[in-house]
């Protein structure tokens, strides 16, 4: 027990005196281009998978927060193609562990979906699963997934759930 105490008085010290090489995310704005995968593996009706385009800006408010806007485009390709395009914003908790960067977020999103005509509109909520790996100081690359419910899908075209798998670039701005 007296060794296990010393070993973690040691590195408290050790942490205690090194500079910190972390970047506060309240100082920080990121631009994003996603491309991946979209999925509705409910559906019956319409097709059950595509090709999902999106972009993303954001800048945080905390230590470990932040918010980002999304602009995003899917097309579900066959006969009759669906189109979903999607704006929202949502909060994402990073937590920074230097290069790389686990992230877990939640968000609010209105769909605009187009099969042939006419367009319908909808409200999503959606959850993130991701990470960010920093290159350097200005340059990130990740990957995360998505899982919207599509709250007023009783009247809608799509299914219950959709979901977005991507890769990812971001660039990294100082706010200060």
């Amino acid at each position: 027990m007296r060794r296990l105490l010393w070993i973690v008085g040691s590195l408290a010290a050790l942490l205690a005196v090194l500079p910190s090489t972390a970047r506060a995310y309240e100082d920080q704005a990121t631009l994003g281009l996603a491309i991946g995968y979209a999925g509705i593996p409910g559906s019956d009706s319409v097709p059950r998978n595509g090709i999902d385009v999106g972009l993303s800006a954001g800048g945080g408010f905390g230590d470990a927060w932040s918010i980002q806007g999304l602009l995003s485009y899917s097309v579900f390709p066959n006969a009759r193609a669906l189109h979903v395009g999607m704006a929202g914003i949502e909060a994402v908790y990073a937590l920074d562990i230097v290069r790389f960067v686990p992230l877990l977020g939640a968000g609010l999103d209105g769909l605009l979906t187009v099969r042939e005509r006419p367009a319908r509109g909808d409200f999503a909520l959606h959850f993130l699963v991701g990470f960010d790996y920093l290159i350097n100081s200005r340059w990130c690359v990740g990957a995360d997934v998505r899982g919207y419910w599509v709250a007023t899908h009783a009247q809608s075209p799509l299914a219950p759930f959709l979901i977005t798998a991507a890769a990812r670039i971001g660039v990294r701005f100082d706010l200060h």
